[in-house]
């Protein structure tokens, strides 16, 4: 019961971190002038939807619906507003911020649950994202 009250508390983290992430690269997306790189930040964001609605089913799983955590305290709009406007650091940056969250988080459930294929296909995705942004990072430091 324990492994899977800890298991519900981390896929909740998921859950926020992917709403922030997704939010994030929109906002990257908004901001950024080069087409490919708006198309780059609008794909990851649509990916992160994705995943949130993914690991949504896992919690339904369980008996929680969308609505259930809202009504418990875990609210969405508020943890988003808070982390947006909280802090100085680039779009980018916080795109990474987030992913790197996301990464820790899953490197955390995968091994205790059994059966994770599509949370091991998200956190290869995340990591992919990782790496692209941290070389744009560095072309970025290298031109500056």
């Amino acid at each position: 019961m324990k492994k899977t009250q800890s298991y519900i508390s981390s896929l909740k983290q998921i859950l926020t971190h992917l709403k922030n992430s997704k939010l994030e690269y929109l906002r990257a997306a908004d901001l950024s002038n080069i087409s490919e790189m708006k198309r780059f930040f609008n794909q990851k964001a649509l990916i992160r939807n994705r995943f949130f609605q993914d690991v949504l089913t896992e919690l339904e799983g369980f008996g929680w619906s969308y609505e259930d955590l809202s009504e418990n305290g875990f609210a969405f709009d508020q943890l988003l507003i808070s982390s947006i406007e909280s802090s100085n650091t680039s779009s980018l940056e916080k795109c990474i911020q987030f992913d790197l969250a996301l990464e820790e988080v899953y490197l955390n459930i995968i091994p205790v649950q059994s059966d994770l294929t599509d949370f091991q296909k998200h956190l290869k995705s995340i990591q992919q994202s990782l790496k692209v942004l941290t070389e744009i990072v560095s072309t970025q430091s290298e031109v500056a």
